[in-house]
């Protein structure tokens, strides 16, 4: 998953971003607390010192508040540890508390400095007209940096699901994929997905997040635990090769995975979300709005990024973890990296083969390609050197494939993980793509050939 500049630019900086964020939420209050401690309430305008006194305790109560959302983090982050269980219910409720505690401090504060203002224009210069105008527009100046919180609020609280454009599969007509994976679910003691989705992307997960799925005549909404499979490289890859990818993929339905992802997983990825997006903002405005943003942001960048860090620690230990499943399940470690082997070159043949189908749309040629996933085999077949497979592979070794919810280790440290040296593999191996995996979906060709066209018609 891409984080934003925002969390690159502080990832190990937590120390820093704590004080930074404690420094500005309690340095405000306290400001406002002595200015409006200062004035009589005599002028103009009689004001009454319980009515200061009342207001002094609210600023009060803004400055622990200050305090305490950096502070309740930080504890967080501590009780929190690597254990994925505690993540998954600290990080949910850490968050709410910490964006709804600053849009309260905000307000608070804005009240303050309004108050203050009045309280000095009433008793220094007696409520001049012109004054009592520069006043309002100082003290509404401050909402100015309001709607950018409000509208990232509104898009956080909304539901985001991951789309696909693809089909579902059912037990009646698909028993052979169905019954490979109960078989897979019993050997690795995981549960069974409710939704086994097909598509024409590269990808291979398992979510139990629910999915939002368009098959080119309906959009709904999957809920439960989900199997994405890719339609392309079941061409590619053989049975025993695919059983190793999809009990990898099933290997996070078990234990405390499933929480991990339902709690945890969503908010993150959300959250992370609004951070990209906050720095288009950034890139495009340089005023003070932007500065008052970013003063903003601290307190939630700091709790990203404490999370951040244990997410990439344990999505990796998952992940090397759910590998193991995986070479049991395709009968030997070599099989399941020759799998991965696979993934990680023809995804530079799927790369080229889909700009070539969009280019072909674009250009209104009337020879259209018909079956997506078929174009991509057979430019696999003919597009590399089948001599020199290894040799593609050795400089992909260090690239991290993405995914929905996280990021795969690298190539090279998976290896290391299943003790499969390079040297071990060969062209002959990672060129083969019999028995096709392709085999086990049934009229795979009728579906391939409609979500073609499907693709085709979106991207016109």
């Amino acid at each position: 998953m891409k984080l934003s500049k925002i969390s690159e630019k502080y990832k190990n900086k937590s120390f820093s971003l704590y004080l930074k964020s404690l420094l500005i939420l309690f340095i405000l209050p306290l400001l406002f607390y002595i200015a409006v401690g200062h004035f009589s309430g005599f002028g103009y305008v009689i004001v009454n010192a319980n009515t200061i006194q009342f207001f002094q305790k609210i600023i009060i109560f803004n400055f622990f508040l200050g305090l305490l959302i950096p502070s309740i983090i930080f504890l967080s982050s501590i009780i929190a540890g690597l254990y994925r269980n505690r993540i998954a219910k600290l990080f949910p409720a850490v968050v709410n508390f910490t964006i709804y505690g600053l849009i309260l401090y905000l307000i608070i504060i804005i009240l303050s400095y309004g108050f203050s203002v009045f309280l000095f224009l009433n008793e220094i210069t007696g409520l001049y007209f012109l004054l009592i105008i520069l006043g309002i527009v100082l003290t509404i100046s401050l909402f100015y940096v309001f709607p950018p919180i409000v509208k990232g609020i509104f898009n956080f609280s909304k539901v985001r699901y991951i789309p696909i454009i693809g089909v579902v599969l059912n037990d009646k007509d698909h028993k052979e994929i169905f019954l490979l994976i109960e078989k897979l679910s019993k050997e690795i003691n995981t549960i069974k997905p409710k939704n086994i989705v097909v598509s024409l992307s590269t990808d291979f997960y398992a979510i139990s997040k629910d999915v939002n799925v368009f098959n080119g005549v309906n959009e709904f909404i999957l809920k439960g635990e989900t199997l994405h499979i890719s339609l392309p490289f079941l061409r590619v890859l053989t049975i025993k090769e695919l059983e190793g990818v999809i009990a990898h993929e099933l290997g996070h339905f078990q234990g405390d995975d499933t929480l991990y992802a339902i709690k945890f997983a969503p908010i993150y990825r959300r959250l992370n979300q609004q951070f990209l997006e906050l720095d288009d903002f950034f890139e495009e405005n340089k005023d003070a709005k932007s500065y008052l943003l970013r003063l903003a942001a601290y307190p939630i960048i700091f709790l990203f990024n404490e999370f951040c860090r244990k997410e990439e620690k344990i999505s990796k230990e998952q992940e090397l973890k759910a590998d193991n499943y995986g070479a049991n399940a395709s009968s030997g470690a070599k099989i399941f990296i020759n799998a991965l082997s696979k993934i990680y070159i023809y995804s530079l043949v799927w790369s080229e083969t889909t700009q070539h189908f969009r280019e072909k749309i674009n250009s209104n040629e009337t020879k259209k390609i018909k079956n997506l996933s078929k174009n991509f085999y057979n430019n696999a077949v003919n597009l590399f050197d089948k001599n020199k497979l290894k040799d593609y592979l050795i400089g992909l070794q260090m690239f991290e494939q993405e995914h929905p919810s996280d990021t795969h280790p690298n190539l090279e440290t998976r290896m290391k993980n299943l003790n499969v040296n390079l040297e071990s593999l060969s062209n002959e191996e990672l060129k083969n793509f019999e028995p096709t995996a392709s085999s086990l979906i049934y009229n795979i060709d009728i579906i391939e050939e409609n979500l073609t066209l499907v693709l085709s018609e979106l991207e016109k």
